[in-house]
């Protein structure tokens, strides 16, 4: 069976933090989680965006709450499509952070046609993904060789970020393996990966200038020269920042670098990274 544009359907959480082509693509759907701040509740990106949740986050007291959507949203969802495609992939934020696929794996049982995808990774990673799945269905693809490829996205890909702090991840719960380096850190500049789905630690430097000089050797040891990489930049919020570390990944030598994409990361993942945040993510085809 090949896979193409007009029989596959693409779904996406909000926690993928798409990029305007993407999100705008008439294939793909997107599920929002929902974010509990300030008293009020609002879904992920539609009733609450980056820039205005952050400023939220900077005067609320109490942290803010995260929650998946419910099953049913995905049942519905998915016999809608199921009436339009023949395919379904059904694609998520790490079972590690969120019951989001959960969710999707429950729906899934009473509707025929649908794959659903574990990504182990979160914002610009799910994206980067997607931005592959999208271009293979624009060329048309074998149902096994795109099953493949995601199995070896989920099992190859880099992922590296830099928090402004450790605090949001520890106080919600998603620190995974990096916990040890909380209170640690007085002039040491994280940088953290996600291995098996959670936070871990990568290394620990002093400064932003060696944590981003560490990123560069982290895409030199995963990666060869010839192949392309593919990339994704995330930022939270962090304009300045995030321009430093597009620099700094074209600088590069002896890799073929190429950007995809540059994402914000949304209110649901900035719950837990925190303002500030910068990472990239990467594949090498």
């Amino acid at each position: 069976m090949i896979l193409n544009r007009q029989n596959t359907a693409v779904i996406v959480d909000s926690t993928a933090d798409l990029p305007d082509y993407l999100a705008m693509d008439p294939n793909l759907t997107i599920v929002p989680l929902m974010v509990h701040i300030g008293g009020e509740t609002y879904l992920d990106w539609v009733e609450l965006k980056p820039e205005a949740f952050y400023e939220k986050l900077s005067v609320v007291e109490q942290l803010p709450r995260t929650s998946q959507p419910a099953v049913g949203v995905f049942k519905q969802l998915y016999e809608r499509l199921r009436g339009h495609y023949e395919h379904i992939y059904s694609i998520h934020l790490s079972s590690e952070f969120s019951g989001t696929y959960s969710s999707a794996c429950m729906a899934q049982q009473s509707v025929s046609g649908v794959t659903v995808v574990d990504s182990q990774l979160a914002t610009g990673g799910i994206a980067l993904l997607v931005d592959r799945v999208m271009e293979r269905l624009s060329a048309g693809i074998a149902k096994e060789d795109l099953d493949a490829y995601l199995s070896r996205y989920v099992a190859d890909r880099g992922f590296y970020f830099i928090p402004q702090t450790l605090d949001y991840l520890a106080k919600g719960g998603r620190i995974g393996r990096a916990a040890h380096l909380v209170g640690t850190l007085l002039n040491i500049t994280p940088v953290l990966t996600i291995k098996d789905g959670m936070a871990d630690a990568y290394k620990r430097v002093r400064g932003m200038r060696q944590a981003l000089r560490a990123m560069q050797k982290a895409v030199l040891s995963h990666t060869s020269s010839g192949r392309p990489v593919y990339m994704s930049l995330m930022h939270a919020v962090n304009l300045p920042l995030l321009e430093r570390l597009r620099e700094a990944m074209q600088l590069i030598p002896d890799r073929h670098i190429e950007i995809r994409l540059t994402t914000t990361v949304g209110p649901v993942i900035g719950t837990y990274c925190g303002p500030g945040a910068v990472g990239i993510c990467f594949i090498q085809e």
